[in-house]
């Protein structure tokens, strides 16, 4: 997610005829040195392979979510408030590999492989803002997918094991009641909405820096308050899916169990009654079959959370922890150029697999 921590520094150092051209992320304490310039050589054929293979896999990541965006008109009505909100994370998915390839593009490929010189930021601050709220956006249709089904699933099982089980599987009619479509697209409008105005700020708080800075110089980016908010904002509501989706599972699991131990006994009943063993009646074989659809949905979504929190989550810790000031690793002190180039590299291959 994060380009510009693919390398802070070999972002901020430009080659310029053998030379280095410092624009950003310099200190007076870790001037531009031979070990930067051989540094961002080594860099520069390192991502004339690497970035044009993300760019490959975040085409892909943008096709497949295209073709669900694309194909929603299609959908059979009535179309349910957790399709919507997974066309809208389609479309989310599919927005943030766009300003990812764009950052790979503009951040990294042009400037070290090409040595195109920067003459301001703003450009990139506008990428970065986007970035970041694309993947807040992201995040909050994952919690809302969470809290759809937590309403759609757990309520029901409130009731008596037959009752619950008879009425589990009819809730969406409920469900769209409580969610109605001026609702959805309300929500779907502040889960996209908010997370930019939220990033906007930021940019725009301090005079000479961010955006109200005569270059967009932001350097309230790199230290630690920006990143521990957004780290904060970010893990809170991914925590909490995880959460729900953990209560989900279980009180499902425990519905099976109760269900599976219901239709034993009413069979050995029957066979005491009757002395022949009768097959399982329509309506025990349906919901017995909805009981392993909506496990089956449930294991397929904690799939794509538990991928979702490996590789974004990777990319906010190292978020978090390296910065230039005031986070726990400093950039080039505490964390050697290569050994940076390397996680960084890394957390990004991940987000950008993660995407698809």
């Amino acid at each position: 997610m994060f380009t510009s921590t693919i390398a802070p520094l070999v972002l901020g150092v430009l080659l310029d005829n053998d030379t280095l051209t410092p624009m950003m992320f310099t200190t007076e304490s870790s001037p531009v040195s031979s070990e930067v310039l051989d540094y961002v050589k080594r860099v520069k054929s390192i991502y004339q392979w690497l970035i044009p293979l993300m760019i490959i896999i975040l085409l892909m990541a943008i096709l497949g979510n295209g073709l669900i965006v694309l194909s929603s008109p299609w959908l059979s009505s009535p179309i349910s408030p957790y399709l919507k909100l997974c066309v809208s994370l389609a479309a989310a998915d599919m927005w943030a590999a766009t300003l990812l390839i764009s950052g790979l593009v503009v951040n990294s490929y042009l400037p070290v492989v090409f040595g195109y010189k920067k003459t301001s930021l703003c450009w990139d601050a506008l990428l970065e803002m986007f970035r970041i709220s694309g993947m807040l956006t992201s995040d909050m249709h994952l919690f809302a997918l969470a809290i759809n089904q937590f309403l759609g699933t757990m309520y029901p099982l409130k009731y008596k094991v037959f009752v619950s089980f008879l009425f589990v599987f009819k809730n969406i009619q409920s469900l769209q009641i409580m969610v109605t479509t001026r609702r959805l697209r309300y929500i779907v409008f502040c889960l996209w909405f908010v997370p930019l105005m939220f990033v906007f700020g930021w940019f725009v708080a301090k005079e000479d820096d961010g955006l109200r800075h005569e270059n967009c110089s932001f350097t309230f980016y790199n230290r630690f308050p920006f990143r521990i908010t957004i780290f904060l904002i970010f893990m809170l509501p991914l925590i909490s899916t995880l959460i729900i989706y953990g209560c989900i599972l279980a009180k499902l699991l425990k519905a099976k169990v109760e269900f599976e131990t219901y239709c034993t006994d009413k069979e050995k009943r029957l066979v005491m009654n009757t002395g022949v063993k009768q097959p399982a009646t329509r309506s025990y074989s349906t919901r017995s079959t909805n009981v392993y659809s909506k496990l089956k949905l449930v294991w397929t979504t904690l799939l794509i959370v538990s991928t979702f929190s490996l590789s974004w989550g990777l990319c906010v810790l190292y978020f978090v922890m390296v910065c230039a000031d005031g986070c726990m690793l400093i950039y080039r002190k505490n964390i050697g150029l290569y050994m940076s180039l390397f996680l960084n590299s890394t957390v990004n291959i991940l987000v950008s697999r993660c995407l698809i």
